[in-house]
């Protein structure tokens, strides 16, 4: 049995530090989002310059709100390269598509692969190639946190994939013991399932990081209707469906389940994505309903 994977939240401690350190670097405030255009930390950097209304542009404001971008502002900035480029990128401020400030795009890569991105406000005079180059070993050290992170998400993916899939009897009861090894102390509190159906995308990278929904302890996207389970056989259609596990407080507050469900089925239903889904909490329900005790 593999020793138990890192959670979460000490991640995100670990981001927020990197952010900050990079705020500090270059004299700006700094957002993280990873590859999807999703929010994973912000700095907070004290500076008069700060509280000026031209650095809450419409895009960085609904960023920051939201913890994401629309497909529309991730196309717009992708268009300046940044999915390719291996040092920072400048981007001028173009108010017309709510860009009010410029911003200083620093790629996060690891062994060569774009995990995410780190975004300044740039300003005059901005800063010097040294702080670029110090920020940008910054980002190494962020872009290694992403990929340790992803791998264990990974791991995750496959053992509540597993239990989902597995037949009735020991198949399950195996699977369900190695989701609870994986999940460490996690596991002892209570949890309930998100199902959003129909997703419209098998491929994993489509579906958003656990990190970036409330209580989230892991996702898969699994075939369902004509797939495997019989939960998500009753739904009577076929494609795929988006599950996702989220630990709760206790059994009488659902909120992490139903925010983390809006999000889903707003993503599932963004323009591109092949129309709403429906979400339920517990295994492809309708409405939400009680989580249940450990997994």
């Amino acid at each position: 049995m593999r020793e138990n994977a890192r959670v979460t939240s000490s991640y995100k401690g670990d981001y927020q530090e990197l952010v900050d350190e990079i705020s500090e670097l270059l004299g700006a405030p700094a957002t993280l989002e990873n590859r999807n255009f999703e929010l994973i930390a912000f700095g907070a950097y004290d500076s008069e310059g700060d509280l000026d209304p031209s650095a809450l542009d419409p895009v960085r404001t609904r960023s920051i709100l939201t913890r994401r971008s629309t497909a529309a502002v991730r196309h717009w900035f992708e268009g300046f390269g940044i999915t390719r480029a291996t040092g920072p990128v400048r981007i001028p401020r173009t108010p017309e598509a709510g860009v009010y400030r410029g911003r200083i795009c620093l790629p996060v890569r690891h062994r060569g692969v774009v995990l995410g991105y780190v975004w300044l406000l740039d300003y005059d005079p901005g800063p010097t190639d040294r702080q670029l180059a110090a920020a940008m070993l910054v980002t190494g050290r962020i872009g290694a946190l992403l990929a340790d992170e992803a791998q264990h998400g990974a791991d995750l993916t496959r053992e509540l994939r597993a239990v989902l899939t597995a037949e009735p009897g020991w198949p399950r009861d195996m699977a369900v013991a190695e989701l609870r090894t994986a999940l460490g102390a996690r596991a002892d509190g209570p949890h309930t399932v998100v199902c959003v159906a129909p997703w419209p995308s098998a491929d994993p990278d489509d579906a958003p990081s656990v990190r970036t929904l409330p209580g989230a302890r892991a996702l898969c996207v699994i075939p369902w209707g004509g797939g495997t389970s019989p939960a998500l056989k009753a739904l009577g259609e076929t494609g795929q469906s988006l599950v996702l596990l989220v630990g709760l407080r206790s059994t009488d507050t659902l909120t992490p389940a139903v925010s983390a469900a809006t999000r889903l089925l707003e993503r599932a239903g963004a323009p591109g994505a092949g129309g709403a889904g429906r979400s339920g909490t517990g295994a492809g329900g309708a409405s939400a309903q009680d989580g249940t005790n450990g997994t």
